[in-house]
């Protein structure tokens, strides 16, 4: 087995068990226990792992990348939808802000998929590497405080920096939305983050699969009069619909 292929076994392995010692490692790649501290040695000098007690346990950054990759299987069909809904809303040549969120990260790769030349502007650390070598669009990263959880930057370095842009549309994910409230999100850093977002857009455009419309979060990230459209999965409830109709927003169902 190749150095790269055990090292990735070890990672796969820890992803399972959320600590395990050396000597069992070594059993379960069969290799040596010198091979093994070795590459543990280098995951460790890498970011991936910690070494404790005589064994390994993930560290903070690849757990938070679990973290991201199993929100991205959640309702993954809905929001494949919902991203082949807004592809539709994209021109050749726009400037477009993408939120860190799983939704957009699959708008991104729609993106990728039609080859349209735009320019993606992103605090995104997952849309920033799954774009980062397609030179067909110009690709903007948003610096800032890394936010682990979320794979994100945010702060008050990120704000300034949205605050002084100008773009075509902005495509923002919603830990909770309704008729009264608008997008909401969990974080006050990221609610900060995406207002600004939405002032800089000419179009706003909140993406969210059915789960979280007509649920709660903590803070309003994108109020109803700074959205033009909410593109969601399925058909919303007759009476939600009438309301934010009756505001100005347009409903997409992705189907």
């Amino acid at each position: 087995m190749l150095a790269v292929e055990r090292r990735q076994r070890i990672i796969d392995l820890l992803k399972e068990e959320k600590y395990v010692p050396v000597d069992e490692l070594a059993k379960m790649i069969n290799t040596s226990i010198a091979t093994v501290r070795r590459d543990l040695t280098k995951l460790e000098n890498d970011g991936f792992l910690l070494k404790i007690r005589g064994g390994a346990t993930l560290s903070a950054r690849s757990r938070s990348e679990i973290s991201f990759q199993k929100r991205m299987s959640v309702n993954t069909e809905e929001k494949k939808m919902i991203a082949k809904k807004a592809i539709e809303f994209i021109q050749d040549g726009d400037t477009i802000i993408l939120d860190a969120g799983t939704t957009t990260f699959f708008i991104a790769k729609e993106i990728i998929n039609m080859k349209i030349n735009v320019t993606i502007i992103t605090n995104s650390l997952m849309i920033a590497k799954e774009t980062a070598n397609y030179p067909d669009f110009n690709l903007i990263f948003i610096g800032g405080k890394f936010d682990w959880k979320n794979m994100a930057t945010i702060g008050s370095s990120a704000i300034n920096f949205v605050s002084d842009l100008s773009v075509d549309k902005a495509f923002i994910g919603a830990n909770g939305f309704d008729a009264i409230h608008g997008a909401m999100s969990f974080g006050e850093d990221n609610a900060t983050l995406n207002k600004m977002m939405a002032n800089a857009a000419k179009r706003v455009f909140i993406v969210s699969d059915s789960s979280k419309i007509s649920k709660s979060a903590f803070f309003t990230s994108v109020s109803l009069e700074k959205i033009d459209t909410l593109i969601t999965d399925r058909a919303l409830d007759a009476e939600l619909i009438k309301a934010l109709e009756g505001k100005g927003i347009k409903v997409e169902i992705a189907r």
